[in-house]
């Protein structure tokens, strides 16, 4: 008998969010629902119980730290972990959604990487991970050589993805990454190439061009500057780096969104730039 496939409930009332999403899980191993209010997806999670909720935290009615606690105490809920999507980025919201008992807490705008990742990650921990009695001991009380090495791969796997999400994280290569969350080198780069189909440096160059695209809106940074702060000292080197991936320079890029945002006709520049982002993004492989 086949087994289940695991079930992600998305919780948000904005559409083109949801769809989004949507194209995000497109082909994945998930089963998703969705919710467009926290009444309704509290309604789900407690029929379907699915294996993991994405919830947005800004919504009519009932935000998402109140519909985040009433999961949690429900008995048929409670283990399954949520992970928080919100353009909320001061600190004391991320501590509000994790003392409502989310397990992670994902900044709009978000990369698919980032979203895909973090996902499979926390829906493949141990969900003695998930319940906060035992997280300390999880994290670290217990001794490395007592959990099983699945554990320790998923456990390394999420910590490094953590650190690599962490704008505050100096990048020292492979290395340096590797023993800071206890595995060797070789090992973190089996699992990256596993998960994500690339190497961990390949995975860390496409989170700077990720973060690197979100900037370029019509009068922000000027493009020297955002490249340095992706990591780039030399522009030549970045432009070349953000074209291979999204099938057009920073300049060009920057142009087609200030031509939308004019309100001109410039569906086919734009249309283009969709496209070609959304088919040059790296696939993501076999879940942990």
């Amino acid at each position: 008998m086949q087994s289940k496939s695991p079930e992600l409930l998305i919780i948000d009332d904005r559409m083109e969010s949801i769809a989004l999403l949507l194209r995000y899980f497109q082909g994945q191993e998930f089963e998703v629902m969705v919710a467009l209010n926290g009444k309704d997806g509290i309604r789900q999670a407690i029929e379907g119980v699915p294996t993991i909720v994405l919830l947005d935290v800004t919504m009519p009615h009932m935000d998402g730290f109140e519909v985040c606690r009433q999961l949690k105490l429900h008995p048929k809920t409670a283990h399954i972990p949520v992970l928080f999507l919100s353009a909320q980025h001061d600190i004391a919201d991320k501590l509000q959604g994790f003392a409502a008992g989310a397990v992670d807490y994902i900044v709009k705008p978000f990369s698919l990487e980032e979203v895909v990742a973090r996902v499979h990650v926390h829906s493949k921990l141990p969900q003695r991970a998930h319940h906060p009695a035992l997280a300390a001991a999880y994290s670290g009380s217990t001794r490395n050589e007592q959990q099983p090495l699945e554990s320790r791969d998923t456990k390394a796997m999420a910590e490094a993805l953590e650190l690599l999400q962490d704008p505050h994280y100096v990048w020292q290569g492979v290395d340096a990454l590797a023993s800071k969350v206890g595995v060797i080198e070789k090992r973190l780069t089996d699992l990256f190439r596993q998960n994500f189909g690339m190497s961990v440096s390949e995975f860390q160059i496409n989170k700077r061009l990720e973060l690197a695209r979100s900037k370029l809106i019509p009068g922000g940074q000027q493009i020297q500057r955002i490249a340095e702060e992706a990591g780039y000292q030399n522009a030549s080197d970045f432009s070349r780096a953000f074209r291979q991936r999204y099938g057009l320079g920073p300049r060009e890029y920057r142009l087609a969104g200030t031509r939308d945002a004019d309100g001109n006709d410039d569906t086919a520049t734009t249309t283009n730039a969709t496209t070609k982002t959304t088919t040059t993004t790296a696939p993501y492989r076999r879940p942990i």
